[in-house]
């Protein structure tokens, strides 16, 4: 969609300054409007709310994200209320696909950088829960076949209530496309806006969901490296949350595609049900269950 130029006037460093030669350009996004900016000799990235994003607490962001910047694991937040987000651009840089998690070096990375955000000596504020999520979406769009989904993970929700862990600062949106790669080799992680408190296998969960094989040695190298072992306990913990986390997603885009109409959404919700029922009647379900 076009930006509105004149929404920079509330951001303090952008207002009232002369706009020749800038230039905007959309950035991929599914909920949000995202556009890199180019003003002069500054580059910002510029997020626009999306509707249907009320639900999403601003203030929990600020701070959270603020903590991330301090700890060197994303771009400090330069202004952000409501409606807007400004970061700045990170020249260079690209986000991180599927085919990156075959490469057990930016496994490592991944790991790294999620190792040092559950070490913060500062916690996040808010918390957040799988099914607490699932039901909060579901409880806005009760879509038939995440209901049913629901239904069956009663016993992966009794697993994980059984051996809780102390929670800790969480991105809670590791999906692969969020880490950005810097022309320098840095790995940055954006988009704070559902961080908060939660289960340590959430994010390393989220980061595997999308890996084949996942259960080799960079994987269990990975989970070593932000859980502090791969033993059976930890290997079925991230088991379960990959599962749980299909229902997250899906009932989180199909809530969406119901508020926007989107068919498209619709589908990766489905996509998500999809991988949520193969995990769901994969033979290693017993023995996550059991060894948790």
């Amino acid at each position: 969609m076009p930006f509105d130029l004149t929404l920079l006037e509330k951001v303090p460093f952008l207002a009232g300054r002369g706009r020749e030669g800038w230039r905007i350009e959309p950035l991929g996004s599914v909920t949000n409007q995202t556009y890199r900016l180019d003003a002069g000799q500054d580059s910002y990235v510029i997020r626009v709310a999306g509707p249907t994003t009320r639900y999403l607490d601003r203030a929990v962001e600020t701070h959270n994200a603020a903590i991330a910047a301090e700890l060197g694991l994303a771009p400090p937040v330069l202004y952000l209320d409501d409606k807007l987000l400004v970061t700045r651009f990170i020249s260079g840089a690209r986000p991180l696909g599927v085919g990156d998690l075959a490469d057990p070096v930016r496994l490592r990375q991944i790991g790294d950088l999620l190792s040092r955000l559950q070490r913060s000596p500062r916690p996040f504020r808010h918390e957040r829960h799988p099914f607490g999520e699932i039901d909060r979406y579901l409880g806005a769009h009760p879509y038939p076949r995440a209901v049913a989904f629901r239904q069956a993970l009663q016993p992966v929700e009794a697993a994980l209530a059984r051996s809780p862990r102390p929670l800790v600062p969480a991105h809670v949106d590791a999906s692969v496309a969020n880490f950005l790669l810097g022309g320098d080799g840095r790995l940055w992680l954006v988009d704070w806006e559902f961080s908060s408190m939660a289960d340590p296998a959430w994010d390393p969960a989220s980061v595997l969901l999308h890996r084949a094989p996942d259960d080799d040695d960079a994987v269990r190298g990975f989970i070593a490296m932000v859980l502090g072992d791969a033993g059976a306990p930890a290997v079925a913990r991230i088991g379960l949350f990959r599962t749980a986390l299909c229902l997250v997603a899906g009932s989180w885009c199909a809530m969406e595609a119901a508020a926007r109409r989107d068919d498209a959404l619709m589908r990766i919700a489905d996509t998500y049900l999809d991988r949520g029922e193969v995990l769901l009647a994969d033979p290693r379900l017993p023995r996550w269950l059991a060894a948790v």
